[in-house]
């Protein structure tokens, strides 16, 4: 977030905001409202409780299903990392749901489940699912064998062979992965609530698609930029501590 703010982040943002009030000048609040129009609208939606329901109905679907992906992904991963077999088994399935759109995805699950929850969860799990696969199939089987063996010799019991080398060794790929995730299932799950939901933001921005009102689209928007931009600050502050021992900068260099 201080990255977009400061420097050429910063100049960017302002340009774009100058160029939508000039537009805002010469068409309809239905296009481009202006900055007051939205600030307004904002100030009507977050003052009501059925915003603040809508966001946290969205929110803990995304967080919910979000963790029941990395836990399936895990299990699956980490069979494909130790098993060969298993991952000649897996891996073609994995790639067959990567060929298919996501929107392809959420009209099976209108088609198969008739529980909204069922719908989502379906959308968001199978959306997160190969991201979280590969980086944790990846970076299990990328831990030198040496090193492996080296940890081994000691005898240690699983719960410290876990935190002493697998845990640090997958960590930053974990970490990537949830970075992805979070905007991919975001978007899942708007995208699921705006085609056949009955409540969450995405049947909010439904509701405002239907009466033109481009000014609360945008609220919204923000509301859900803020959402995916928060998790990523709590993600990297949270690797800036658990991965101390890395260099900050590495190769870089401007």
């Amino acid at each position: 977030m201080r990255d977009i703010l400061k420097g050429e982040g910063a100049l960017a943002i302002i340009v774009l905001a100058v160029l939508w009030q000039v537009a805002s000048q010469y068409s309809t609040p239905m296009f481009f409202p202006s900055f007051g129009t939205i600030a307004e609208a904002g100030r009507e939606l977050l003052s009501n409780a059925d915003t603040w329901a809508s966001i946290g109905v969205t929110l803990l679907r995304v967080l919910a299903f979000l963790v029941l992906s990395f836990v399936l992904s895990c299990a699956l991963g980490l069979g494909a990392a130790v098993s060969r077999r298993f991952e000649r088994f897996v891996v073609p399935l994995v790639e067959i749901k990567q060929g298919i759109p996501g929107v392809c995805w959420v009209l099976f699950a209108i088609l198969w489940f008739r529980n909204m929850e069922a719908r989502i969860g379906f959308v968001v799990i199978i959306a997160a699912l190969p991201t979280f696969f590969y980086q944790i199939r990846d970076a299990v089987k990328g831990i030198p064998r040496d090193l492996l063996d080296m940890v081994r010799s000691l005898r240690p019991s699983f719960a410290q062979l876990l935190r002493i080398l697998i845990a640090p060794a997958v960590l930053p790929a974990l970490l990537t992965s949830w970075r992805i995730n979070v905007g991919n299932a975001t978007r899942m799950t708007i995208m699921a609530e705006l085609l056949g939901g009955i409540s969450g933001i995405g049947q909010q921005l439904r509701q405002a698609e239907e009466v033109f009102r481009m000014d609360q689209v945008i609220v919204w928007t923000i509301v859900l930029m803020a959402f995916v931009l928060l998790s990523n600050q709590l993600l990297s502050a949270f690797e800036r501590r658990a991965l101390k021992w890395r260099a900050s900068e590495g190769l870089r260099h401007d």
